[in-house]
């Protein structure tokens, strides 16, 4: 009797451990962060848009809005910052897309995971490269069987960054349809975890939603974190008939009418999700967030704010932001805090009540309490560099720093960015200045605009092998006309930390400026685009390259160059070379050594050191440009 009551009640007990497992594990709210893909500020009707999006504004009713809440001006870095709660500078990736975001980084996903919920993400990852199986190798090999040296960079995959289940593709701008190609070349870029799946048919959006459903049936019973990252609406643009039909009538241009279709293909899309979680009982305790990676192309509204994608005016870091919890009432008003994409990490694990696990230094900050009780955000500053520029943004003020000239506008009073204080406050800008150079220093950005530490200063030491290019400038050449003469290339990238430097000197007989040595893109025929262009490529002492200064000690005297990389990072520098102009007649005779990337670390990847690292051609003379010719010599010859 006694054993047959002893084991009733550990049955009950064991019923009651259950029950109250079962309560905790119901009280731990839901995650859906819903991620648009370059859709600007006025691209949703709530904000004055032309397109109708009803679900979207229903949202933006019912939750709170976050009226200063910013990303990137382009997608990686925002969804980055969203994964790691870290600027991009200090992931490998921003100010441009790309970058393989390292397994040492600790993200979103991993913590929700670490605290008992189940993860998923479902579209665009755009943080790392396709993964290497032998499947998806062969696609390669076969996408470009005309480019036979082309390699594959296999990334890490989804999965490794903590998510449970991936429907992911990974590059960026890829069809919509089945090929699902990237820039309309290459393989099929689609996956269902590690599994390589080119056959999957439908548009993308409807799979991702598809999917989205699938895994939110499966865990109803569970606490999960679901990131929807969608395509929509990045370009290409194609929309299926049935949403074009939906497009009103009098929008004829055929731009406008397949943009506005793919819109309202996503608010349809949210819709479905948002049914199904109300359909399972999920919605009052689920935190769903909506907000977009960057503002619009040119094809897309980001009014009332100035600029747009790949622009870090408020048009292309601004972005449409909502969240919305029935259960704790973060409902129906509007918060004006500083906040983005950089603290979702840290605030959505506290909204759910989490448990932070160790982590690289964040730079995001948990707004959560402010947020709660409309308080301020205890966001001090968000900062940017974007090509020729950076800036700066607190609750007031944004500077805006370029080569030559700073913009500072008041934002509380001027959203739009229309008229330039920078004169009437010079004491703002001198304060907002020291912010963004302690960021610099504290990210160790390697800016293009402005002149490097004099830290990074040296003494020229070439030795050995150096090399020697020559070229005669024709009476015919004017200063638009240019010869770019490559003498080397890289394999490998570079990150947002990295400066390039490198020896050079002229022979008493050259001609003394309007040269300069710079990466480029495209083959050794068709240069593309150099990496230094005005406002860019500034070295230690203040210099444009572009403008071919003038060596400081003159002819025959050596000098050591260092210029940051920030503005084309992450990528490939693939060629180098030396880039002539036209306009006064004579003959080039510059000498170059120890060309290499600096790293932040103090460690260098060498470029061209001697004669074995020369990758060059030989270019026939025209009628602007003669006699050009590369050879190494030996430093200790040059007088």
């Amino acid at each position: 009797m006694k054993a047959s009551v002893m084991k009733n009640t550990f049955l009950a007990f064991a019923t009651l451990s259950l029950c109250v497992g079962g309560a905790l594990a119901a009280a731990q709210p839901n995650v859906v962060y819903l991620l648009a893909d370059d859709l600007g500020w006025s691209d949703v009707s709530t904000h004055g848009g032309g397109i109708p999006t009803p679900t979207i504004d229903r949202l933006f009713k019912q939750g709170v809005e976050l009226r200063n809440f910013t990303g990137w001006c382009v997608c990686s870095p925002t969804r980055a910052m969203l994964l790691t709660g870290r600027h991009p500078f200090r992931v490998g990736t921003g100010p441009e897309v790309g970058g393989e975001l390292a397994r040492e980084e600790t993200t979103i996903a991993e913590a929700f995971k670490a605290n008992g919920y189940r993860t998923g993400v479902f579209g665009k990852w755009h943080n790392g490269e396709d993964p290497d199986t032998p499947e998806y190798r062969a696609a390669f090999v076969a996408a470009f069987k005309d480019k036979p040296n082309k390699k594959l960079i296999g990334g890490f995959g989804a999965n490794a960054h903590g998510f449970d289940e991936a429907w992911v593709y990974y590059g960026g701008g890829a069809d919509y349809f089945t090929r699902r190609t990237v820039g309309g070349h290459g393989p099929v870029s689609w996956w269902h975890n590690r599994e390589y799946r080119p056959q999957d048919v439908g548009y993308t959006e409807d799979l991702i939603t598809g999917h989205v459903l699938d895994f939110i049936r499966e865990n109803k019973a569970r606490p999960f974190f679901c990131y929807v990252p969608f395509h929509i609406v990045h370009a290409p643009y194609q929309a299926k008939d049935s949403d074009l039909q939906d497009v009103y009538a009098k929008v004829t241009d055929e731009t406008k009418r397949t943009y506005a279709a793919m819109v309202r293909a996503m608010d349809k899309n949210i819709a479905t999700i948002l049914a199904e979680l109300d359909k399972l009982g999920l919605r009052e305790n689920t935190i769903v967030v909506f907000t977009s990676d960057n503002g619009a192309t040119k094809d897309g509204s980001n009014l009332p704010l100035k600029g747009g994608k790949h622009s870090i005016y408020e048009g292309g870091v601004r972005l449409p932001t909502v969240i919305h919890w029935p259960r704790e009432k973060l409902a129906g008003r509007t918060w004006d805090g500083l906040c983005g994409a950089l603290d979702m990490f840290p605030t959505l694990l506290a909204m759910a009540g989490g448990t932070m696990p160790d982590t690289r230094p964040l730079d995001g900050k948990n707004i959560w309490p402010a947020l709660r009780a409309g308080g301020a955000s205890p966001v001090e500053s968000c900062y940017w560099a974007w090509r020729n520029e950076d800036a700066l943004r607190t609750a007031q003020w944004k500077l805006h720093r370029f080569f030559d000239r700073v913009e500072l506008y008041d934002i509380r009073k001027d959203e739009g960015e229309a008229t330039n204080v920078a004169g009437q406050h010079p004491e703002a800008v001198k304060e907002l200045a020291a912010k963004m150079d302690a960021w610099v220093a504290s990210l160790g950005a390697a800016l293009s605009h402005q002149a490097p530490p004099a830290r990074l200063d040296a003494q020229p030491a070439p030795e050995g092998e150096v090399l020697e290019i020559t070229a005669t400038v024709t009476a015919k050449a004017r200063p638009r006309d240019q010869l770019v003469v490559p003498f080397a290339s890289l394999e490998g990238g570079h990150v947002a930390s990295d400066y390039l430097e490198f020896d050079l000197a002229v022979a008493p007989d050259s001609l003394r400026r309007g040269f300069f040595c710079s990466p480029f893109k495209g083959n050794d025929e068709q240069p593309k685009q150099f990496d230094f262009r005005r406002g860019e490529g500034v070295d230690q002492f203040g210099r444009e390259q572009v403008l071919g200064p003038e060596t400081k000690g003159g002819p025959g005297v050596w000098e050591h160059r260092v210029i940051g990389l920030c503005s084309s990072a992450p990528g490939s520098l693939p060629r180098h070379g030396l880039v002539f102009t036209g306009g006064k007649p004579g003959t080039f005779k510059v000498y170059l050594d120890n060309l290499r990337i600096r790293h932040a670390d103090g460690t260098t990847t060498p470029i061209w050191t001697c004669g074995k690292d020369s990758r060059t051609r030989k270019i026939a003379d025209s009628e602007y440009f003669s006699n050009i010719r590369v050879r190494t010599v030996r430093a200790d010859d040059i007088k």
